[in-house]
């Protein structure tokens, strides 16, 4: 196990370069799949996440108890170019064979690192199959959603005899931003990037922005504006955005949005939309805001909110501070329930 995780430490120190022969060619395959991805957004998610697999990191993430599992499967979702990675590495240094499922919109990330891992490190077996073959081969089974099977995953476990013991199957999350007016032009800008990257996809993607009421959104959609600079929208972006505006124009619901429609960012009532358009309401306690975190908390992956306002937030809130909510710790919550499940499956 200690040399598996050495391994995937000298991986990710050779993927953090740009040009790295490997990932660049990944790279372009996806930037070609079925996607609404950037070159821009592709590198971002690529430079923090191999910034996370350091050896400190993974020991703290993993540590050392050893497992008796046989095959662990991974579907891989359809909604981030990296979705499951931690799935996957925590199967390549925990079991001794993976089989994964990669959706056609990214179909070359994660089998380049895999190739690499499995060169290295042959004592681990390391495939890719279609999701109804990762299903049947698999011992155990973990499944993020995904939008392109003909049936749902629990279905498909059913079918394969998997129990309920045997399958880890995460549901379609969001996040939630919480501010107050005093956030700095360097917090916008990463609240701005927990809304954006992606084109506002990603399991984990801030659909909510919570605001105290009559505060102007100004500052915020500046924010936007400025991150939309450095991460242009794709092509399609607009057009998908522009149907979702001459809706609410329709409905003389008050939003606004980038002049190129690069972004859309409607007021009303806490309902999550299409990805690129956030939901802006007000909010005038946060006593309230925890009656309807309660009543939602099962859909939720982080309330999102600068430092200086998680004490005034409930001790039981997910909080996070804005910034990187698409790439999270690998051991937040979500990653210390996927080895919790692995250990368990295991006999550890």
């Amino acid at each position: 196990m200690t040399r598996q995780k050495s391994t995937i430490e000298a991986i990710a120190a050779d993927w953090r370069e740009s040009d790295h022969p490997p990932r660049r060619s990944a790279v372009e395959e996806t930037l070609d799949a079925p996607n609404r991805w950037t070159e821009q957004a592709l590198d971002h998610a690529l430079n923090r996440w191999m910034q996370r697999l350091t050896p400190e990191g993974l020991q703290r993430w993993i540590g050392d108890e050893d497992t008796a599992l046989g095959t662990v499967g991974v579907v891989h979702g359809t909604q981030g170019p990296l979705t499951g990675l931690r799935a996957a590495l925590a199967a390549w240094t925990m079991a001794d064979r993976y089989v994964g499922a990669v959706p056609a919109s990214s179909p070359a990330l994660l089998p380049a690192f895999a190739e690499a891992a499995g060169e290295q490190c042959p004592e681990t077996e390391i495939m890719f199959a279609s999701v109804e073959e990762t299903i049947s081969r698999s011992d155990v089974l973990i499944g993020d959603p995904n939008d392109r099977i003909e049936e749902p995953l629990p279905v498909l476990c059913d079918d394969a005899g998997l129990s309920e013991a045997q399958r880890h199957l995460r549901p379609e999350r969001y996040s939630v931003g919480l501010v107050d007016g005093h956030e700095s032009e360097d917090e916008m800008g990463r609240l701005a990037e927990d809304m954006l990257l992606y084109e506002g996809q990603g399991r984990r993607r801030l659909a909510l922005l919570w605001a105290p009421t009559d505060h102007p959104p100004d500052d915020y959609l500046e924010a936007m504006a400025g991150f939309r600079g450095l991460f242009p929208a794709h092509e399609d972006t607009p057009g998908t955005l522009q149907m979702q505006q001459a809706f609410l124009e329709a409905q003389d619901q008050s939003h606004a949005y980038a002049e190129g429609m690069e972004f859309l960012l409607s007021r009303g009532e806490p309902e999550v939309q299409k990805p690129g358009h956030v939901r802006w309401t007000e909010y005038e306690a946060l006593d309230a805001l925890d009656e309807w975190w309660q009543a939602h908390e099962e859909e939720i992956y982080a309330i999102i909110a600068r430092p200086h306002l998680h004490d005034q937030c409930p001790d039981h809130w997910p909080l996070r501070t804005p910034g990187g909510v698409h790439i999270p710790p690998l051991d937040d919550d979500e990653g210390t329930a996927l080895v919790s499940f692995l250990r368990t499956a295991g006999g550890a």
